[in-house]
């Protein structure tokens, strides 16, 4: 099925919020089964140190990536302004320590562009303000690829309406 677009939109990945936090209990799980079948079930050291060390470093490496990725994103395009919201996934409803909120008048933004960086998708948004542009840079690694489509048709509607009311 196509993707419509009807101008001004709003949407979240708030759908897959327990899918990106059952990625940390994967790990956990991972990591730990790892560790009690090397010492508690064969009772003696089944990997030498350095394969569990780096075994262990992988795993925290993995989850170091999903903490820092894994964001829950809103985007709101009606009525005269762009608003994004990211808050971590992790934690966020006892403390959002790491809400970006980004609320600009859509008149204020020049243009934009979506870099794919090695398991990475990052949302650059160029923004006017005080007759200096400014980069403002957003996660958005895991937004849904129909989501991220339908992000840069409204985004690029709002560059096109900027430059031809010049």
């Amino acid at each position: 099925m196509g993707l419509i677009f009807w101008g001004n939109m709003k949407f979240t990945n708030k759908k897959s919020l327990p899918l990106y936090k059952g990625g940390y209990l994967i790990l956990g799980g991972v990591l730990l089964s790892f560790l009690s079948y090397n010492y508690l079930v064969e009772n003696s050291s089944l990997f030498q140190l350095y394969e569990i060390g780096f075994f262990t470093l992988l795993v925290f490496l993995v989850f170091v990536y999903w903490y820092k990725r894994a964001k829950h994103i809103e985007y709101d395009s009606t009525g005269l302004g762009l608003v994004f919201i990211s808050k971590g996934v992790l934690l966020s409803e006892i403390n959002n320590y790491r809400e970006q909120r980004i609320e600009i008048p859509k008149s204020n933004l020049k243009k934009f562009h979506i870099k794919n960086v090695f398991f990475s998708k990052k949302l650059y948004l160029y923004i006017k303000t005080h007759g200096v542009i400014k980069k403002v840079c957003l996660d958005i690694t895991f937004l849904s690829s129909n989501k991220r489509k339908a992000l840069k048709m409204s985004l690029d509607k709002v560059v096109q309406e900027n430059s031809s009311s010049k």
